[in-house]
């Protein structure tokens, strides 16, 4: 697995989507999977006790609460040409199989790393390391495992967060309280398993990524959310605020979408500069956004939607789950990828291809199973890559770029 699991040098490589799991969308799809692995192993996922929180002024709410017969379910959907995605091109697909998805050949490489009965793995990578967490609903903390260039994983140990960094270390994040609110430490390890430092944080961090611009996190201070920044990893330095944050939806090296804290729901998204600390409004479309992740130049960012829950009475026509994609060189023109949709509580996951190619695991019910799409932006129709996911949810965290 050597071959498989390191992806050459990291800089300017791929967005990489990190875990919104303690946003309230995110809560809502955490608990779906809970669901099917509370009925097929008799047990119930721990409630993360990170709740969300205030950011920069955003529009009100626009949604009005209907009346009258009960809203159209959200409802999966799949049309498209059969064919191969992008050569040596492959992603990072997690869940109970976690696994590495070669786009041009459609093969599943299984991860060598050793799952529980109902664990659900989380991926990254970057720097040439893997990381994976492993989320077991009987249990509020899970635990981390490290993968390298030479292909060996290596067990870190209890976490509740997990981030690899730029420079092939891991960073992970456990908490000392019972209810994972603190206090807490970050540990800093080689892809070896060897502790480089420790140190010790007040409160719960949301792990985002290690950019040029330093460690990008999100604080929590508030039972609302918290603040977006960015930090030294090893002393916890603060080198430049951003916002403030209900939850972060995707990050590369220069950008970053989050949802902001001053708005409950339905609300503009807010892209923010890194290196400058500006930010606007991004184009509002209806929905439960979940999911962010830029092209390698940065000029696109793909949303992910979530569909809405049966019992959703909002107002906004477009239930079913969808990815947009955002074109920030022409006046950030929209397009949705066309013929793809999800179901309740589940979106698909975008992973771009460096060509320029919108790759996207698609959950196709609830029962765990996907299927991969690749997708030309401006095309009129996706290509059917010849695999199926099993033990795949549409939970943001189970994909990720690879190379």
């Amino acid at each position: 697995m050597a071959d498989v699991l390191s992806s050459g040098p990291e800089p300017g490589g791929p967005s990489h989507p990190r875990r919104r799991w303690t946003t309230p969308l995110a809560g809502a799809l955490v608990a779906a999977a809970a669901v099917y692995l509370a009925v097929h192993a008799g047990g119930g996922m721990a409630e993360d006790p990170r709740a969300a929180g205030p950011t920069p002024s955003a529009p009100a709410p626009t949604g009005a609460t209907p009346t009258g017969p009960a809203p159209t379910p959200a409802t999966y959907r799949l049309h498209g040409d059969p064919g191969l995605g992008p050569t040596g091109v492959r992603i990072l697909v997690g869940g109970r199989r976690p696994a590495v998805l070669d786009a041009g050949t459609g093969r599943l490489a299984p991860l060598p790393i050793r799952l529980g009965p109902v664990d659900v793995a989380e991926l990254d990578h970057a720097g040439g390391t893997t990381t994976v967490v492993l989320h077991n609903p009987y249990r509020l903390r899970s635990r981390a495992v490290a993968v390298g260039r030479s292909g060996k994983a290596v067990a870190l140990g209890q976490a509740l967060d997990a981030l690899p960094l730029r420079d092939g270390s891991v960073l992970t994040q456990d908490c000392s309280d019972p209810g994972g609110t603190g206090p807490c430490t970050l540990t800093g390890y080689a892809a070896t398993g060897a502790v480089l430092w420790r140190r010790p944080e007040p409160r719960p961090l949301d792990l985002v990524r290690d950019t040029p611009y330093g460690l990008l996190v999100r604080t929590y201070d508030t039972p609302r959310g918290g603040v977006v920044q960015l930090e030294d990893p090893r002393s916890g330095a603060t080198y430049r605020v951003i916002g403030r944050a209900a939850g972060i939806l995707g990050a590369d090296d220069r950008q970053v979408v989050f949802a902001p804290a001053s708005c409950a729901t339905e609300c503009d998204l807010v892209l923010a500069d890194l290196d400058t600390g500006s930010s606007r409004f991004l184009p509002e479309n209806p929905g439960s956004p979940t999911v962010a992740a830029f092209s390698r130049d940065g000029r696109r960012v793909a949303i992910g939607y979530a569909g809405m829950l049966p019992d959703d009475r909002s107002a906004d026509p477009q239930r079913d789950g969808h990815v947009v994609v955002i074109d920030q060189h022409r006046s950030d023109f929209w397009q949705s990828v066309p013929e793809v949709t999800t179901g309740p509580a589940s979106t698909a996951l975008p992973v771009w291809s460096p060509d320029g190619r919108l790759l996207l695991a698609v959950p196709t019910d609830g029962s765990g199973s996907g299927r991969v799409v690749a997708w030309q932006p401006g095309a009129p129709r996706v290509t059917v890559l010849p695999v199926g996911l099993t033990g795949f949810y549409g939970i943001p965290g189970l994909a990720a770029p690879l190379s």
